[in-house]
């Protein structure tokens, strides 16, 4: 019983510390550094670019140093070509598994190959791209797009992202159409 008790003790003990830790972070008197500590503020954030054009002067691509990505008409006919040539390798169910991961999974970023890569191709319900082109649906962001895809199982839509202005266009999700699983 006694061991119980200074337990009870110690915890108490520490309840107090960090209530009192939590109420001196909400004070609004200044905190001084620690000994031995410096007070030199934190690097600016890098800049963001814009949406809808230049990247913003200095701006590079967030983590490879390479130019940051814009939206011109190259970038959007990339996006709608890597969009079209994941979808025509993703729309083979008849295919055997390892052949169609091989062939789908170079369309996908290092995190859609981990959520792709236990798909059977039986279940894509999508046998054949068309007709008519896939379409740029959403440029919001530089760095992510949205393409329709015209399918024979209705049209699918692309999530597709990039580094950087110099990366390739990769796929993060294929999302069906509307009560098609």
């Amino acid at each position: 019983m006694r061991a119980m008790g200074s337990v009870r003790a110690g915890r108490a003990a520490v309840s107090l510390l960090l209530a009192g830790a939590l109420l001196g972070a909400c004070s609004d008197e200044p905190v001084s550094p620690a000994p031995g500590t410096t007070t030199d503020a934190p690097a600016p954030l890098p800049a963001v670019p814009t949406a809808t054009g230049e990247p913003m002067e200095g701006d590079l691509g967030s983590a490879t140093g390479a130019p940051a990505p814009v939206w011109d008409e190259e970038s959007r006919a990339a996006a709608v070509a890597a969009a079209t040539g994941a979808m025509t390798a993703y729309a083979r169910p008849a295919l055997e598994p390892d052949t169609w991961w091989e062939e789908f999974s170079g369309f996908l970023s290092p995190a859609a190959q981990q959520d792709y890569q236990w798909v059977q191709p039986a279940s894509i319900a999508a046998t054949s791209v068309g007709p008519g082109p896939a379409a740029l649906v959403d440029e919001s962001s530089v760095y992510l797009a949205r393409v329709e895809v015209p399918t024979d199982a209705g049209t699918y839509r692309v999530l597709l992202s990039r580094q950087d202005g110099p990366t390739p266009w990769l796929v993060e999700r294929v999302e069906p159409p509307e009560g098609v699983a």
